[in-house]
């Protein structure tokens, strides 16, 4: 799965055919929302399961979502990436109903890598501050048969 990064309408697409194929965020709900050059958001509304013992979303979760953003904002110069490392800071608690909503921004690129920052906001509060490198995995080697 690889688009033209010049040409958006093929981004969409592809971060769409990404999205229907990893289970891990279909499965706990996250939406895709804005898609542009560099720059995606994503949300996550806080289900009763997703909380912790003290009755707020488990950093788990919130992890999760800003490394999938990181991962899609990645793709949107035209190939999908894994997350090579990544760390996030919490900065107030996600509380259950709400919806937290990521947005990933790319600061830089270089050779098969991208690094981008990702903060997490729930009505209007930031709860978390992620940043992350992502890298394009190298094309699958051939094996030859003896």
């Amino acid at each position: 799965m690889y688009a033209d990064p010049n040409d958006m309408n093929a981004i969409r697409e592809l971060l769409h055919e990404i999205l229907r194929n990893d289970p891990a965020p279909v499965h706990l709900g996250i939406e895709l929302g804005e898609i542009e050059q560099g720059r995606v958001t994503m949300s996550l509304t806080v289900e009763d399961f997703m909380a912790n013992g003290h009755g707020i979303c488990h950093g788990g979760y919130l992890f999760t979502l800003a490394d999938t953003t990181l991962a899609y904002c990645c793709a949107t110069a035209g190939a999908p990436i894994v997350t090579r490392n990544a760390e996030i800071t919490f900065t107030a608690p996600a509380h259950k109903g709400q919806t937290v909503t990521a947005t990933a921004t790319r600061r830089v690129s270089f050779g098969r890598n991208q690094i981008c920052d990702v903060a997490l906001e729930a009505d209007g509060v930031v709860v978390a501050y992620f940043t992350g490198q992502g890298t394009t995995p190298p094309a699958p080697k051939t094996q030859v048969q003896a």
